[in-house]
């Protein structure tokens, strides 16, 4: 018994101190308070955001003192608090884990809903929500913590002819240095053309990407990132995040509309036709150049003859 009674205590101090984790050392600030620090930075950004354009840096800096001396710290202690951090990225990393659900918490709080879509979008037909992934994130210049990637695989609700569309909102907390945040969409349709869409992101705002499936192609999978880029002669200590929030990911579908037909349409149907001898009326309508969005780029890939802005009418004949 007393042998069995001795290893259970030793498991039992084994598990403690397996389960002890090193805090971080007095002198600098603790995470729970840096927290809230981090946070109050936010808010003080975003005010600085909102006053005049030349006057932006001096607001900035200002506002930030006055978190520091609401929260007692001095900017010595600051400084000195977030180059330990920074060089133990998986602790700011948590930090600001959580300060990113406090953000989306605070937006949601206000009235923001962060599956809504703009008006102009809201067209007929359905729309599903495919984004599974976080729906805030924290990147720092520091890798592994610099990037975040994500897919999503095609399902039997995805159908040709989808538009595919990305939201989210950007967070910079920045100490100096230039901002530079990178998020990039990619669309692998079935018969293995690419669609993508790259956009640069460098102050607190909203962004939009959009991929249409405007070749009737079908989907079959949809990758991208979000990336923190960092200047080649920048230091690895000084205070850089990128708060990625209120991410959302929608799969439109717009439904087919009968149209009466008209002399104008039966004219560029038979335009079509002519061009197309292996055409038939099982193909279904025939889009004209006004079913094509006016500022989407033709999407790299396989040339596609269903595309109308790639035809054009025989000269006639005289």
């Amino acid at each position: 018994m007393k042998i069995i009674r001795s290893l259970l205590l030793c498991l039992v101090l084994l598990a403690a101190l397996a389960s002890c984790k090193p805090g971080v050392p007095r002198q600098y600030i603790q995470p729970s308070k840096m927290e809230d620090i981090l946070y109050d930075y936010h808010l003080a950004g975003g005010a600085a955001e909102t006053t005049e354009y030349n006057e932006r840096a001096y607001n900035d800096r200002l506002y930030k003192l006055a978190v520091l001396k609401k929260h007692g710290v001095s900017e010595a202690e600051f400084d000195s608090s977030m180059v330990y951090y920074m060089r133990h990225t998986e602790r700011i990393h948590e930090i600001m884990k959580r300060v990113s659900e406090k953000i989306s918490n605070q937006a949601v709080a206000m009235g923001a809903d962060v599956s809504s879509m703009d008006e102009g979008q809201m067209m007929i037909g359905d729309t599903t929500r495919i984004w599974r992934g976080e729906s805030s994130i924290s990147l720092i210049t520091n890798p592994p913590y610099n990037k975040y990637s994500f897919k999503v695989e095609a399902d039997s609700s995805f159908h040709a002819g989808d538009r595919i569309i990305l939201r989210f909102n950007t967070l910079f907390l920045y100490q100096d240095g230039m901002r530079d945040g990178l998020a990039m969409l990619v669309v692998k349709f079935k018969n293995d053309s690419i669609g993508s869409r790259v956009m640069h992101m460098s102050s607190s705002s909203r962004y939009n990407m959009e991929i249409f499936d405007n070749g009737n192609r079908g989907i079959k999978e949809i990758k991208g990132f979000f990336f923190l880029t960092r200047e080649a002669n920048s230091t690895t200590t000084t205070f850089k995040l990128m708060v990625v929030n209120q991410i959302s990911m929608m799969r439109f579908h717009a439904k087919k509309q009968e149209k009466t037909a008209t002399p104008t349409d039966s004219v560029q149907t038979q335009t079509r036709d002519s061009l197309q001898p292996n055409s038939s009326a099982s193909d279904g309508p025939v889009k004209t150049h006004n079913d094509v969005p006016k500022n989407m780029p033709p999407l790299p890939g396989k040339a596609n003859m269903n595309n109308d802005a790639h035809m054009k009418p025989e000269p006639e004949k005289r």
